[in-house]
């Protein structure tokens, strides 16, 4: 487990702008707990009674609601430098028919939340950093679900693929991207079948829009007009 708590006080901008020299105080202070998920294991923390926030230290976490018939619709992905269950915790996600599943093999890192939300008796510096990480982190997943819920407005499905591939260029810089969704998440993300998908895709590649392998795609034109 050092070496996983390591790697994310390193890396993870949870912990971001804190000396490393508080990492075990910190560490011990909150009372971390890490846990391992297998590929399409559904995710449940260590103590479902605590209020405990999901820290993505390697792999992907699928963000998942269930309606009263079953249906499911895929409503986010968190990847490893981002949190998951910062707004309902505990149980009270589970009641709203929420789930999380690890999209590939996964490790978590849960904080308790209120020893963050509450600075312990020796008022640690880091911990009022570690507040600030947390609203910073929370205003970057209010923007993801706010561009899920632009990608998902466009009228037609080369719209909406052409809005998550330009989101995702944006993200890195560049046209030529790898996303972190096969094809099935991907139409399971954008609201349509895999077949439309793929079809779509392959009318686009004609057109010369874009070009793809896998997950891997080069955009040419996301500003031509359909």
């Amino acid at each position: 487990m050092a070496d996983i708590l390591m790697r994310a006080f390193q890396e993870h901008p949870m912990f971001a702008n804190i000396s490393m020299g508080n990492c075990s105080t910190l560490m011990g202070c909150l009372g971390c707990i890490e846990k391992s998920y297998r590929k399409d294991q559904i995710i449940s923390p260590p103590d479902a009674s605590a209020k405990q926030l999901g820290l993505v230290i390697s792999g992907c976490v699928h963000t998942v609601k269930e309606d009263v018939w079953g249906r499911r619709t895929f409503l986010s992905y968190t990847n490893d430098d981002g949190i998951f269950g910062e707004v309902m915790v505990g149980e009270a996600y589970q009641e709203r028919g929420i789930h999380f599943k690890a999209a590939e093999p996964t490790v978590v890192l849960y904080l308790p939340v209120e020893r963050i939300l509450h600075p312990c008796k020796n008022a640690c510096p880091f911990h009022h950093q570690l507040s600030r990480n947390l609203f910073t982190m929370m205003s970057r997943k209010n923007i993801a679900l706010t561009e899920k819920i632009e990608i998902t407005s466009k009228p037609s499905l080369r719209e909406k693929i052409l809005a998550y591939l330009s989101m995702e260029a944006q993200k890195v810089g560049s046209l030529t991207i790898t996303i972190p969704l096969n094809r099935t998440e991907m139409a399971d993300y954008l609201c349509t079948n895999r077949s439309a998908l793929s079809r779509e895709l392959s009318s686009m590649k004609k057109d010369g829009i874009l070009d793809y392998d896998q997950r891997v795609f080069h955009l040419y034109n996301v500003s031509q007009e359909q």
